[in-house]
């Protein structure tokens, strides 16, 4: 394998520049002027030929790169694989002691977390397993959670004893309500039954009044009749012979004592 160097690149960047001054004084040219136009093209292809030349060296050189960028890393995997599972190793051990001291700290904090949770009054239930599992942030977060669940707990059961305090206020006042009408239904018909007995009391007595008006009413009229049919009889009356006649508030009686037929 080639040395890998960057300076490789041939034509150097010197004499790149070199040739780039060449042709920087051209600027417009005559169409028609053979030799401007040689020039022109001369100077082109010389530039071409530079560029083409560096892109042939560059992928080269890249094809190079790619094969010890290959060879890099198989030797970094051999190399690695010698190291790496002694390391995994002790790392293990590592973490399995970490495990075992973590395990002891949060053994010798369960009396103080259990007594924590046991003040919460929530009588949810955890084991101890559960408990050595966390660590401190977690541990707070759950008796965080515990405490926000029994406090929503206790507003829920705050909420259902106003509810049902609710209820029964207003099953009583319905029930009041309903008796109140029950009453007013029942005083009512007291009340009808009273005016209904009293316009039949009333109308009886009138009715009584009445008949005993018509009574006096017509005693008196046939004491009256009797007393005008005694007197017509005392007077002599005879309807063929006498006539009566209204005065006033009074009857007279005329007699006919003679006709004359003309």
């Amino acid at each position: 394998m080639q040395n890998l160097n960057i300076e490789r690149f041939n034509p150097t960047v010197y004499e790149l520049q070199a040739i780039v001054v060449e042709t920087m004084d051209i600027k417009d040219i005559d169409i028609n002027d053979k030799t401007q136009m040689d020039r022109v093209r001369e100077g082109r292809i010389k530039l071409k030929n530079a560029r083409v030349a560096i892109s042939k060296q560059g992928k080269e050189l890249r094809g190079d790169a790619i094969a010890f960028q290959k060879a890099v890393i198989e030797k970094e995997k051999e190399l690695i694989s010698i190291v790496e599972p002694e390391e995994e190793r002790l790392k293990a051990i590592e973490e399995e002691a970490k495990a075992k001291k973590l395990r002891a700290e949060r053994i010798a904090l369960l009396p103080e977390r259990k007594k924590r949770l046991a003040e919460i009054g929530d009588e949810v239930e955890v084991s101890d397993d559960e408990l050595n599992a966390m660590d401190a942030s977690e541990f707070q977060g759950y008796v965080n959670k515990r405490f926000a669940d029994k406090n929503e707990a206790e507003r829920q059961e705050i909420e259902r004893k106003q509810a049902e305090i609710r209820e029964e206020e207003e099953r009583l006042a319905r029930e009041k309500e309903a008796r109140e009408r029950e009453e007013r239904a029942r005083q009512e018909e007291r009340e009808r039954m009273e005016r209904e007995k009293k316009e039949a009391e009333e109308k009886a007595d009138r009715e009584k009044k009445e008949a005993e008006e018509r009574a006096e009413k017509e005693k008196a009229e046939m004491e009256a009749n009797e007393r005008y049919q005694a007197w017509l009889k005392s007077a002599g009356y005879d309807a063929e012979t006498c006539i009566l006649k209204e005065e006033g508030n009074k009857v007279v009686l005329y007699k006919r004592v003679s006709e004359y037929e003309k």
